[in-house]
């Protein structure tokens, strides 16, 4: 059994004790730190931040020598235009308006003879054709004559056709009317449905009549009238679709034919009215007096060439740069067998042999300098 043992402390020893455990427990109520047995608030202590000082100085600026800048103008792109033009269909119907009478038996068939280098000037400008005839006399009414009454490209032996329908029984009326039976022939009822001259006009065809005659016209009118009625054939704005050409007695005079001098009734008369008419409507006059129609044929049948030779451009072009295309197909810059540019028409030129085919499409593609 242990024994308690008694430890007595001296007034000194007492007293130096109670202050220890006072300074001990007033440490304990003041802990910074915030354990469990504190008893006030926990203030961090911070150290104060250290501040570097900031030294503020005026901008410098670099005075050095620098390069100079120079502004130029974009690189100049010339623009592109492209130009699609349309050839003409080349499509022609033609009327021949013959005298029948005897005196005139020399005169067709110099006519017949010269009628093929006709044909081939047309082919040659390809130039889709029907040819009809009729004569100057009341007797077929403008009504087309013979068994093919219209000749066109395809038909076989077509000088031999038109010489058929040229040849004319040997008594004929004498009241001659070239200009009334022309108009007869190209208006209602002939050219209506189930009448002798129905398909002979094409509605996209230019129309020519050619009278070849020795006398003059006896129609009751005046030549202003039958210029205004064939003009106005094609309808309004086509006027010059239409053309009336004449072979016919030389003015102011007449003529006589060739080998026919001192004989009854050879003289041509002058063709005043005929001639008036081609005036009016952009015709060809030649002379029934001529030992061969064949120049006059070749004029006529150029004139009856529908087809164009000269498209426009739109816009001036920078003329290297021009390029030409016909359905797809580059055509090239030759005067002779392509197409060369006129500056002082704005217009490329077709002035060889080689024309744009009906009914083609011809393309200009070129750039122009914008201003």
């Amino acid at each position: 059994m242990r024994k308690a043992t008694s430890i007595m402390f001296s007034p000194t020893m007492r007293m130096k004790s109670g202050l220890l455990i006072t300074v001990l427990l007033v440490a304990a109520a003041c802990d910074p730190v915030g354990r469990e047995n504190g008893r006030g608030s926990a203030v961090p202590q911070v150290a104060p931040p250290i501040l570097s000082p900031v030294e503020i100085k005026p901008p410098r600026i670099n005075r050095s020598t620098v390069n100079r800048v120079e502004l130029i103008d974009p690189p100049r792109v010339d623009s592109i235009q492209v130009d699609d033009l349309k050839q003409s269909d080349g499509v022609v119907d033609i009327l021949w308006v013959i005298d029948d009478s005897g005196s005139m038996t020399n005169e067709r068939a110099t006519l017949v003879g010269n009628f093929n280098r006709f044909v081939q000037e047309l082919l040659a400008l390809q130039v889709d054709f029907q040819m009809g005839v009729t004569s100057i006399v009341i007797a077929d009414r403008g009504q087309l004559r013979g068994t093919t009454r219209i000749i066109t490209n395809m038909t076989p032996n077509p000088r031999a056709v038109f010489e058929a329908n040229t040849t004319f029984p040997s008594s004929r009326s004498r009241w001659e009317q070239g200009l009334r039976m022309s108009q007869l022939g190209l208006t209602s009822p002939n050219i209506d449905p189930g009448q002798p001259n129905f398909g002979f006009l094409r509605p996209n065809a230019a129309l020519a009549i050619i009278a070849v005659t020795n006398e003059d016209d006896s129609s009751f009118g005046e030549t202003d009238y039958y210029a205004r009625v064939f003009r106005g054939l094609k309808g309004k704005g086509n006027e010059n679709l239409v053309s009336f050409s004449v072979i016919g007695g030389t003015i102011p005079n007449g003529c006589v034919p060739p080998g026919e001098t001192g004989l009854y009734g050879s003289t041509a008369d002058p063709a005043v009215r005929y001639a008036e008419v081609a005036t009016k409507t952009g015709g060809i006059i030649g002379s029934i007096c001529d030992a061969s129609f064949e120049t006059t044929l070749i004029r006529i049948a150029q004139a009856l060439n529908t087809l164009k030779r000269v498209f426009p451009l739109t816009l001036p072009p920078i003329a290297n740069s021009i390029t030409v295309t016909i359905n797809g197909q580059t055509i090239p810059q030759d005067p002779v067998n392509g197409w060369q540019y006129r500056a002082d028409t704005n217009s490329v030129v077709f002035l060889g042999n080689f024309v744009p085919p009906p009914g083609s499409t011809v393309r200009l593609r070129y750039a122009y300098a914008r201003p």
